[in-house]
């Protein structure tokens, strides 16, 4: 781990529970805050991390329990990282409808578009892994 990730990691887990999106936008923006990120651009991360959370919320509300999920944040480089962990199964759970899979595919398409660089890691058995990135301007 580089020194300027470690000197500038914030990690938070919350319940896979809608109520807590709040949190994860007040995550968002206080931790931009903190750095030289442009006012829009905090709001299309926003967003996105908003939408990666939303799905995982999603899926544990889909499995009848809720799972955790890992907000984690850095800046490496000139860029600022948001890596969004879930431990939830979808085994055994309830199968997602067409409209589900419909909406979940619109959430992941928003966030390509918000963000500079998307890699998704899903295991059905142990859970999801978004790492979303956005180029910002380091004084």
């Amino acid at each position: 781990m580089s020194d300027q990730k470690k000197d500038t990691l914030v990690e938070i887990n919350i319940p896979g529970n809608p109520e807590f999106l709040r949190v994860v936008r007040l995550l968002v923006s206080g931790y931009a805050s903190n750095h030289p990120i442009p006012l829009d651009e905090v709001e299309d991360i926003k967003v996105a991390v908003s939408e990666a959370c939303n799905n995982a919320i999603q899926k544990s509300e889909r499995a009848g329990y809720s799972g955790s999920i890992k907000i984690s944040c850095w800046l490496e480089d000139s860029f600022v990282f948001f890596k969004i962990e879930d431990n939830i199964s979808e085994t055994g759970g309830e199968e997602p409808d067409e409209t589900d899979d419909i909406e979940r595919g619109l959430g992941f398409l928003l966030i390509q578009t918000l963000m500079d660089e998307v890699d998704v890691d899903s295991d059905p058995d142990t859970g999801t892994r978004i790492l979303m990135k956005k180029k910002i301007d380091v004084a």
